[in-house]
């Protein structure tokens, strides 16, 4: 048969290939037939199709069936050979780009590497050939697919091969196509491909303007569905919201805006989460996701209501102060989240700075003095359990470099924590309140952490309002003989041992307070 096949190419070849014989087109199609005879026969069968199949157009759709049933052929060989063919089939009829890109995209699915890899080279080959209509193929197929391990290796192949292209292979015109067609499909995604994509149009150049950015936010806002509300107990859509929120993150400035996911935790979120179903660092996480958002957040409306319910609150996680009569009160140590405690009052520090006058108004007047009392007491809390933390820090720890390294991480992180708390305190109980201090998150991966442990005990003194302030800007206040006498109110005793941040974490790289 193999001779067959080679006088068969003679035919074709004397014929100069043209379709104008009734011996030229008799000898394409038996060339045809070959390609379902023996491996030998389909290898150089194949050969010989792509050199010839451009002559013969009405042969095209017998062609391209032939060469797809070679694709699941139990040689390997064989299958990356007819894929390989892919491109030449579709140079000789661009009119079967569309159906052909539709089989590569199938055949990603592929347990063997090579094979995956000549696949994404044909496609490529493609793509240089039109790549307008191979970028739509590519993204009609993953939107008709219901195949998750299609839908996630053809995102990733237009993540890897075709977004990272330079700017002569992937035009601006192209990443506009890209961009479009990327918004058509982000409806019918599931949320680690809608994440996918996020990501692939973050990284194009035509998405770097301000506005660009703000229309991927508003693509991400669209998907959360932030109008809907939320009913209050389903964490599953919550977890997906608090995700969308955090690849948002990363696009946003003081001119692209996320006022409308911090209206949506004001109104929906914030008081029910202590009621949820989740563990404390999924509580957490919440928090902290609409701590990171409200610096980039615009004014919006009913803003007495909203600041209300986070002030509300913050208010349950702030014990109050012992009584000073009650006996026994300088053995109470109190809960102090203060984890939770710094999200919180970051939230409220920086949008009160919107809405300076919630904090002044007449009618919260009685809550703020109250809440005023509340932040004394944790302010000296707070300074005692960052004097502790200090002085393990720069103690000597015993055990291996590793746990030592683990031990002194996380209570660095803590002693970030109680440091941001106490610079707002200071903010917040001021008279009025000031909101100037800028604080950088203690999770924020920042050698600014590091540069906590410089500041020694001295830099901050108490004021008349049982609160600490700067030394450098309050001489009068360091000055023994300018303190008023008052009586002790009994002192945050903080955790020791394992308790005082000696815990390995298991999650994030810091353990919760």
């Amino acid at each position: 048969m193999v001779d067959r096949i080679y006088d068969l190419y003679n035919v074709l070849n004397d014929k100069n290939g043209t379709n104008n014989s009734t011996e030229a087109l008799d000898a394409y199609k038996n060339l045809i037939e070959a390609m379902k005879q023996g491996p030998q026969e389909k290898k150089l069968a194949l050969q010989f199709i792509g050199k010839f199949c451009k002559n013969f157009p009405p042969e095209m759709t017998k062609t391209i069936e032939a060469v797809i049933d070679l694709c699941e052929d139990e040689d390997i060989t064989i299958r990356k050979q007819a894929i390989k063919e892919f491109p030449t089939l579709v140079r000789a009829a661009t009119d079967t780009l569309q159906r052909v890109i539709g089989v590569l995209i199938q055949l990603l699915q592929a347990n063997d590497t090579s094979e995956v890899t000549q696949v994404q080279n044909s496609i490529m080959t493609i793509y240089h050939i039109n790549p307008k209509e191979t970028i739509t193929g590519i993204l009609n197929e993953i939107q008709r697919s219901q195949e998750d391990l299609l839908r996630k290796r053809a995102l990733r192949f237009i993540c890897s091969r075709i977004a990272t292209l330079d700017e002569t292979d992937l035009p601006k015109d192209l990443e506009e196509h890209l961009i479009k067609a990327c918004k058509d499909i982000s409806s019918f995604l599931d949320a680690e491909e809608f994440v996918t994509i996020v990501k692939l149009l973050s990284t194009l150049r035509s998405m770097q303007t301000l506005v660009a950015r703000q229309d991927i936010v508003n693509m991400i806002i669209n998907q959360c569905n932030l109008d809907e509300g939320w009913n209050g107990v389903d964490t599953d859509r919550l977890s997906l919201v608090a995700t969308y929120m955090g690849h948002a993150m990363s696009l946003l400035s003081k001119n692209v805006h996320s006022t409308k996911f911090v209206v949506f935790m004001l109104d929906y979120v914030i008081e029910h989460i202590d009621k949820l179903p989740l563990s404390s660092d999924d509580k957490l996480d919440l928090f902290r996701v609409l701590a990171e958002m409200c610096p980039y957040s615009t004014e919006f409306d009913r803003p007495k209501e909203r600041l209300g319910k986070l002030f509300n609150v913050l208010m349950t996680f702030l014990p109050e102060p012992p009584l000073e009569t009650e006996p026994g009160t300088n053995d109470v140590t109190p809960d102090f989240q203060f984890s939770f405690i710094e999200c919180l009052m970051y939230t409220l520090h920086q949008l009160s700075r919107k809405y300076p006058d919630f904090l002044i108004a007449e009618e919260n007047e009685e809550r703020v003095k109250d809440f005023r009392l509340r932040l004394r007491y944790l302010y000296r809390g707070a300074s005692s359990y960052t004097t502790q933390l200090k002085n393990f820090l720069n103690g000597k720890t015993e055990g291996a470099a590793d746990e030592q390294d683990e031990q002194k991480k996380t209570r660095l992180i803590a002693y970030k924590i109680c440091s941001n708390v106490q610079v707002m305190i200071r903010d917040l109980c001021r008279s009025p309140p000031s909101f100037k201090s800028n604080v950088i998150l203690s999770w924020k991966p920042t050698e600014e952490l590091k540069r906590s442990l410089s500041e020694t005990d001295g830099s901050a003194t108490t004021n008349k309002n049982g609160v600490g302030t700067n030394n450098a800007t309050n001489t009068a206040a360091s000055n023994p003989a300018n303190k008023r006498a008052r009586p002790e109110k009994p002192l945050y005793r903080p955790p020791s041992g394992a308790q005082a941040g000696g815990q390995k974490n298991r999650r994030g790289g810091y353990q919760r307070y």
